[in-house]
């Protein structure tokens, strides 16, 4: 994708996401936090890609899900952090970053009322993000000024800020990293760049997984439970989360359903490492699919 095109798809995907048709209004009539989904579209929901794009092409390929999507059947839901590449010895490669935003800006302005895509705590430059010590937020904005320019960069910030927090659907809620500690109202949820705390903790916060005390970055159950009473909703909703990476959950299939022992409370993590993951729901039940199919096990006598 050239410098023209790739600056276009920019500027074009921030008007799209400030005006998502299902995106609630702050109380200053701004574009809220919130997206309320309609019972008459059907989720596709993508964890956190980190640069794989390909993983995003074949889901879109698998079940005619991008005719789906085309025929306004089907909404696809991206959990935030398409970008960086999260392998290990990988986290200094940015192609991979700029491959998967090229395309998801392409089927985000293809689609612009049916691919939502969610803030994830890698969206963003800010030098503070660190993974193994890396600063990838600061090392892709160093690649996008050396092989695109500063104005496509500025744009891309500004699509960052711009990018909705929280997903309120049919009988399932959605937000990138976990509730916010002690539960949320959907008028907070909505006016959510009000309480920088809390937007943060949509960004950060993760599954408490060990005994003993959580640490102030860290959801429980009962975070879960205080959330859905909040927002007023049944408490069997499920609850879908990405950002945890799922290394103590060694299945590799990137799923983690029912997680730790947390009954509709679900993980999704579609990086290089799993198996093209995503969640859809067949008769109000919750299923996983991959559209991707495992090696082959080798085995040594």
């Amino acid at each position: 994708m050239d410098n023209k095109i790739f600056l276009s798809h920019i500027k074009n995907a921030v008007k799209i996401v400030n005006n998502y048709k299902y995106r609630l209004k702050t109380k200053r009539n701004k574009p809220g936090g919130v997206l309320e989904i309609p019972k008459s579209l059907n989720p596709i929901i993508v964890g956190d890609l980190h640069g794989c794009k390909n993983n995003l092409e074949l889901i879109l390929k698998h079940n005619g899900n991008l005719n789906d999507i085309k025929k306004n059947k089907s909404i696809l839901i991206i959990l935030g952090d398409a970008l960086h590449n999260d392998q290990t010895g990988e986290m200094m490669e940015m192609k991979s970053s700029l491959d998967t935003l090229e395309y998801l800006l392409e089927i985000l302005n293809t689609y612009p009322d049916n691919v939502i895509y969610i803030r994830g705590n890698h969206d963003t430059f800010d030098e503070r993000l660190r993974k193994s010590s890396i600063a990838q937020g600061l090392e892709f904005h160093k690649y996008l000024l050396k092989n695109r320019n500063e104005q496509s960069v500025d744009e891309l910030e500004e699509f960052f800020e711009a990018l909705p927090m929280f997903i309120i659907g049919d009988g399932y809620v959605i937000t990138h990293a976990g509730p916010v500690r002690g539960g949320t109202t959907k008028e907070e949820l909505i006016n959510i760049k009000d309480d920088e705390n809390k937007y943060m903790q949509l960004l950060w916060n993760r599954i408490h997984e060990f005994r003993g005390n959580p640490s102030l970055k860290e959801y429980g159950e009962s975070d879960i439970k205080k959330t859905l009473e909040k927002l007023n909703l049944p408490p069997d909703t499920h609850f879908i989360v990405g950002h945890n990476p799922l290394w103590n959950y060694g299945d590799g299939s990137g799923i983690w359903l029912n997680a730790l022992g947390f009954k509709n409370h679900h993980i999704i993590y579609s990086n290089f490492q799993t198996l093209a993951p995503y969640l859809v729901f067949e008769k109000k039940e919750i299923k996983a699919k991959f559209a991707k199919m495992p090696k082959e096990e080798a085995y040594f006598v």
